[in-house]
Order: C-alpha cells, then sequence, then structure tokens
C-alpha cells in the first residue's frame, strides 16, 4: 500500500506539473531578404539531454507553433543551407527570426549544386536530393535529419506529429534502420516523406519514407572501413566494412559491423504534494549500461533499368551482452518528518539474436505498377534479470525481499505482399493481397520471492494464414 501511495503521489504531482507549465510558442522566419522561409524544421528539445520532444515545420508564409510541456526546453530552429538557430521557450512570442546563409554548407558545393528542389504533392513532402546540397550530407540518416518534418538520429527515425515511419529503397522495406548508415546521401535521388499513407499499407503505419537511388555508376569492386569512438561517462567504439561489387546492372554489397558501448542516465528527481499533509519525496536513480552487438549484411540486387529492380538482402544480428545495471533509492517524508526510506538495486541482461532475409521486385509494366515483399524473421532472445528491494519505515521496521525472472523466446514469421497499381481519373486504382505467417514461442521462468521455487511455464502462439485483398480508390 505505501509503494502504492507513492506512486499515485508522483503521478498526480506529474501531471498537475505538466499542466501548469503547457504553453504555445510561435514565431515566423524569415531569411536574409526578408522573404518567408517554408518547410524548414522546428523542433522541441528538453534540457539538459537535448531529447527530442515535438516538432513541425514552417508554413508557406514562414510562421510556425509548437505546445511545450515544461519550461527547461529550448526550440531549435534549421534550414538547409542555412545556420541553426536555438531559442529558449519563453518569451511564448518569438516574433519574427532570420536565419542567414551558412557559408561553411554553401562554399564549396554553391557553384556545383543549390538547394533542394521541395513540393507538396497531396499528403507528401517530395526533396529532389540529385543536383543539391543534399548529396553532401553524408549518409542516409544524415539526409533524413535535414529534411522538412523529419528527425534521425542514431538509428531513430520520426516524422513530427507521426512518430516512427516505415522505410522504403526503391521500393524494399527497410528492416532495420542501419541500413541507412550504409547508403551514401550521393547515391539518393529524391525522397517522399508521406504523413497520410492509403490503405496499401498496414492501418498502423502513420508515415512512409520512400528513398529513390540513382542508377549505379561505375564497375568493379570497392570496400571501406569506418571507426567511430566517443567518450561520454565511459567509451564507446564502433567499427564498419563495408564492401561493394558491381558490374552492369548487378550490384553485390555486403557489412560486417561491431558495436561496444558504455553509457550512463543519472536522475534526481524531487517533488511535493499538498494534502490533507505535505508529502515530499526525494529520489536518486543511477542507471549504467554495458552493450556488446555485432552485426552482417549481404546483399544482391539486379537493375534491369530504371523501371525494373529485383533482388535480395540477408541480415544477422547477435547481442551476446546487454547488461542494465538499476540503483534507485528514494526518501519520503510527511510534513518535512521522516516517513519511509526504499532501495530497488538489480540488474538485467538481454541476449539475443536474429536472422532476417528479404527478397523484392519493384517495377513498372506499361502503366501497372507492381511492388513485390517477401520477408522471413528468426529471433531468440534471452532475458534474465534480478531486483534487491529494501523498504525501511520510521519506526525502524525493516523489509526485504529479492526477485528473479528469465524470460526466453522465439519469433519465427514468413509474408509476402503484392500491390498492382494503375492510374485511373484523378487517382490511382490498387489491387493487392498479403500473407503472413507468425510463430511465437515463450518460456517464462517467473518471478522467485525469497526461496520460493515456481516451475517453468510454456507458452505457445500461433497465427497461421492471413490473406487479405484490397480493391481501393487513392
Amino acid at each position: 500500500m505505501k509503494t502504492l501511495r507513492k506512486t499515485l503521489l508522483l503521478l498526480c504531482s506529474l501531471a498537475a506539473s505538466f499542466g501548469l507549465s503547457a504553453q504555445t510558442v510561435s514565431g515566423k522566419l524569415i531569411d536574409e531578404n526578408s522573404q518567408p522561409l517554408p518547410y524548414a524544421n522546428v523542433v522541441l528539445l528538453s534540457l539538459p539531454d537535448s531529447a527530442f520532444v515535438s516538432g513541425t515545420i514552417s508554413g508557406e508564409d514562414g510562421s510556425f507553433t509548437l505546445e511545450t510541456t515544461s519550461e527547461n526546453q529550448i526550440v531549435k530552429i534549421s534550414s538547409i543551407g542555412y545556420k541553426t538557430v536555438c531559442k529558449p521557450v519563453s518569451p511564448a512570442d518569438m516574433g519574427i527570426v532570420q536565419l542567414v546563409s551558412d557559408a561553411q554548407m554553401l562554399g564549396e558545393v554553391v557553384v556545383k549544386a543549390g538547394l533542394p528542389k521541395m513540393q507538396l504533392k497531396g499528403d507528401a513532402m517530395v526533396t529532389t536530393v540529385q543536383g543539391s546540397i543534399l548529396e553532401k550530407a553524408g549518409t542516409g540518416e544524415d539526409l533524413l535529419d535535414k529534411l522538412p518534418g523529419v528527425s534521425a538520429d542514431d538509428g531513430e527515425v520520426r516524422v513530427f506529429g507521426a512518430g516512427a515511419p516505415e522505410i522504403y529503397i526503391n521500393g524494399r522495406k527497410v528492416r532495420d534502420n542501419s541500413e541507412l548508415n550504409q547508403l551514401s546521401s550521393d547515391n539518393i535521388k529524391s525522397v517522399e516523406v508521406v504523413n497520410n499513407p492509403g490503405s496499401r499499407y498496414d492501418a498502423m503505419v502513420n508515415a512512409v519514407i520512400r528513398i529513390r537511388t540513382k542508377k549505379p555508376q561505375g564497375e568493379g569492386f570497392g570496400f571501406d572501413n569506418r571507426f567511430y569512438t566517443e567518450y561520454r561517462y565511459d567509451w564507446t567504439v564502433r567499427d564498419v566494412l563495408d564492401f561493394n561489387y558491381r558490374k552492369g546492372g548487378f550490384d553485390l554489397s555486403g557489412m560486417i559491423s561491431g558495436n561496444d558501448r558504455r553509457s550512463e542516465n543519472n536522475k534526481h528527481i524531487e517533488q511535493e504534494t499538498f494534502l490533507d499533509r505535505t508529502w515530499t519525496q526525494k529520489s536518486y536513480l543511477y542507471n549504467w549500461k554495458y552493450i556488446q552487438n555485432m552485426a552482417a549484411m549481404f546483399s544482391l540486387n539486379y537493375q534491369f533499368n530504371e523501371n525494373h529492380s529485383l533482388g535480395m538482402r540477408y541480415n544477422y544480428d547477435r547481442t551476446p551482452e546487454f547488461h542494465d545495471d538499476i540503483d534507485m533509492q528514494t526518501d519520503v517524508a510527511q510534513n518535512n518528518i521522516p516517513y519511509e526510506k526504499s532501495s530497488s538495486v538489480g540488474w538485467q541482461n538481454h541476449v539475443s539474436s536474429g536472422h532476417t532475409l528479404n527478397t523484392y521486385y519493384n517495377g513498372q509494366v506499361g502503366d501497372w505498377h507492381i511492388d513485390f515483399n517477401a520477408d522471413g524473421i528468426w529471433q531468440k532472445n534471452r532475458i534474465p534479470q534480478e531486483m534487491l528491494e529494501k523498504i525501511i519505515s520510521a519506526d525502524g521496521e525493516r523489509k526485504e525481499q529479492t526477485a528473479t525472472s528469465e524470460s526466453r523466446d522465439k519469433n519465427t514469421l514468413y509474408a509476402a505482399k503484392l500491390v498492382a497499381e494503375h492510374p485511373l481519373w484523378k487517382g490511382n486504382f490498387s489491387l493487392g493481397g498479403e500473407y503472413t505467417y507468425t510463430n511465437r514461442l515463450n518460456n517464462l521462468y517467473p518471478a522467485v520471492w525469497r526461496t520460493s521455487i515456481i516451475p517453468w511455464v510454456h507458452l505457445r502462439f500461433v497465427i497461421t494464414s492471413v490473406c487479405r485483398s484490397d480493391l481501393v480508390w487513392t
């Protein structure tokens, strides 16, 4: 009951604090010639970790609005070819904000390339990358992070107002966002961001990003090796080796990578709740993570011409070590008199491995556009964990208990999807079918409190032969 009471007090106080600090931030963006600056990214970040909160893009007239949730936040404004501007959320009315050209970004490419062409087509934002400064962005992830309405960082991609999107490269669905780091921005022709996908996509998909690449140029064998290191609390190291062989329309590529990462996430939370008594709760959270990961990829593609391409891709991913240590100390006082002290100390380790196989065909036959994708996924996970909880009341009563558990699961999935589209009047006629087979096997070793022994529980879920066909107007 005491733990439940503390949880309710925490939720109530957090809700109250959010309600009191919410406000609408607005402004208008202009360029150096005092002209409205449309399609600029306006992102709300929390302090001190600069974590993404929400985002929007400026309208045709350069105006924007954002809903903040705390005074301890900043607004980051960025646009391709201009210097990034950061401003506090107070005052709420930012007025006119002028962005100036980034000479460092434009200096070496302004003669050969200009700003990218962006246009709205229905519910989609289409950006032409070829021939623009976006070719110099770096990786595919770096490029997406510069597009209007998109945020991309450390493998996580978001579309403002829609969340994580489905991503396609030349009609093939991206199963692992690490593919974006293996794609060079100067090989990308255009990017289309769709905020309201049609019925050809699953109902749970709120946004889609479609990337079209240039036709491969040059022949022969090549490779590159990238080594990355960073010190933040401790050392993080990542090494990636890519290789590629190309001849005619045939393209063979592969990747091997290793990652060794250490990080911390420490927080201090203090709150007061005023009811019939004044409750004060101070919590200190220490979280330390150690992650080791290795991955490999093998890909075969054949591009007959700009209208026909097919191929396959195999990915292997293994995480032998994902250790998570947690130490949370909490002091609760009632009218400034100590009421209860508690601590939760424990660890969790997530060991996993997975295989993914994808085959695809994307082509144009007459006026028909055909898109076919087939996938196979095999995954295994093992998660042991242990937590020691201690509670000491003001009268000296002491409670202590240890909980241990372990879960293991195996997942298998086979899926195929075929969609054919044909222009019809002012829209498109779409016809498609989808087949899915999944098999999930769970072994759960439930929590053991103190010396209690609970046997294994065996759960099995099977869903087979799910088919769907659509006949829709878009």
